[in-house]
């Protein structure tokens, strides 16, 4: 069930003001709300800092989506050791392999080799969702509840953000609906349900 278009200026409202509270532990960061500018890839203009600046972190279906749809074995796509893929302690575990500074994949023109097979942290970027509990004043690490469940009312608020660096920030204004269909979206595919 997605988010009414009726439920955006109380969302609004609610982000704006944990916002207030959440900026300074996200200062490369801004709020995405109704009326911000969308994305637009600026592939022509952008210098793919994205591709150079961060290691993309990976989970299994990442790894098994990356290998199904590229056709390649995850030793060569994956940052390995001693010929097998480096598996770290966290949720997700593997590392998209980079060369020379950036990406594997970065293409020139800063287009990607491998765009239908892109990581989830890839085809999030460059938005992402905070969740933060307005009663601890910290985000919520593990297992949010449903956006849905938190939409309208209570203590965790879910905050849209957009990375600051990113130059692909010059489209039209989000309407209300659009805005609501990405938030929907970004939080869907961040709960690694795609």
């Amino acid at each position: 069930m997605a988010l009414a278009a009726a439920q955006a200026p109380t969302l609004e409202r609610r982000m704006r003001a944990a916002w207030q509270d959440a900026a300074p532990r996200f200062t490369a960061y801004h709020l995405v709300l109704p009326g911000s500018p969308s994305f637009v890839c600026q592939v022509d203009t952008c210098e793919a800092a994205c591709c150079r600046a961060f290691s993309v972190a990976m989970h299994d279906r990442d790894v098994e989506r990356f290998a199904r749809l590229t056709g390649l074995q995850p030793i060569h796509f994956l940052e390995t050791e001693d010929n097998e893929p480096i598996r770290l302690p966290l949720a997700q575990p593997y590392l998209l392999a980079r060369d020379d500074g950036h990406c594997r994949f970065l293409q020139p023109r800063h287009h990607c080799g491998a765009y239908e097979a892109r990581p989830t942290a890839c085809r999030l970027y460059p938005h992402f969702v905070i969740y933060w509990n307005t009663q601890t004043s910290r985000p919520v690490y593990q297992d949010p509840p449903p956006l849905q469940a938190i939409a309208a009312s209570g203590a965790i608020v879910p905050l849209l953000l957009g990375h600051d660096h990113c130059p692909g920030f010059t489209g039209p204004p989000l309407t209300p609906e659009a805005w609501l269909q990405l938030l929907t979206e970004t939080d869907h595919l961040q709960r690694n349900l795609a």
